[in-house]
């Protein structure tokens, strides 16, 4: 990912708001990398942007070999379907599909003929093959499906798409070994 004089404006009733001044960001394959700051210092608003879901008001955003400020919205949508996974912070998961369906639906949705089998190795690969039938607000015994688990199936379901890079928004209690790559 590479980032070049990124800069966002939007309108609000008392005029122009400067939200991105001039970024420059340059991010590895692989690359583990944080976004800190005060609320409102324009965090989510930089991820939004490097995902393709908000437009920039001016500079460059490359990635996975395409520059985002010159690709159309159903073009936006078919790299965000191969390339970016996104883990929002409410998780955003289907409250009527078990754990095991809101992970396979995005390799359904791209055609993949085992999106099942794939769907069921990246949930147990971060111990959740145990729940691979629970909904996502169930809880079991004294052990709760809720955040951490919804976290985790959240973040599975991102990676499920064969997302290159990804971003994720505030999902600070995970650790290292929920993080896998797609079967």
């Amino acid at each position: 990912m590479r980032v070049r004089d990124l800069h966002l404006t939007v309108q609000s009733s008392a005029g122009p708001v400067n939200i991105l001044r001039g970024i420059d960001l340059d991010i590895a394959t692989g690359a583990a990398v944080g976004v800190v700051g005060p609320s409102g210092s324009g965090k989510t608003s930089l991820l939004m942007v490097l995902a393709g879901l908000e437009r920039a008001s001016s500079g460059s955003v490359r990635v996975a070999g395409h520059e985002l400020t010159a690709m159309s919205e159903d073009a936006l949508a078919r790299l965000r379907r191969s390339s970016i996974g996104i883990v929002f912070q409410a998780f955003h998961l289907i409250p009527t599909m078990t754990a095991l369906e809101n992970v396979a639906i995005p390799l359904e949705l791209a055609g993949d003929a085992a999106a099942t089998d794939r769907a069921e190795a990246n949930l147990r690969a971060v111990g959740l093959g145990h729940r691979l039938t629970h909904l996502p607000g169930q809880r079991s015994g004294n052990r709760g499906v809720l955040p951490r688990g919804q976290q985790r199936n959240g973040k599975q379901r991102a990676r499920s798409g064969h997302a290159d890079d990804w971003a994720e928004q505030l999902v600070s209690v995970l650790d290292g070994r929920d993080i896998v790559e797609p079967a």
